[in-house]
């Protein structure tokens, strides 16, 4: 590989893995897009599992989410 030539690999601006964790811009299974909107998802989802209960459902969220701090790996 030269100076000139852009490293190979799978950068996927739309994603291809839905169970994919979104850590960092650049070569990622996931996009922004689809990881702030499958968040967004699962916020909603977790609050009605919870029957409103913001703390259980935010705590619930963190481990689940697909962003990043999360411990769902």
């Amino acid at each position: 590989m030269t100076e000139n030539t852009p490293p190979t690999g799978t950068d996927t601006a739309t994603g291809t893995d839905p169970d994919a964790r979104y850590e960092q811009p650049g070569y990622e299974d996931k996009s922004l897009g689809q990881a702030a909107n499958q968040d967004q998802e699962l916020a909603d989802r977790l609050l009605a599992e919870e029957g409103g209960d913001v703390r259980t459902a935010e705590e619930r969220f963190e481990r689940e989410s697909h962003g990043p701090g999360t411990g769902a790996d």
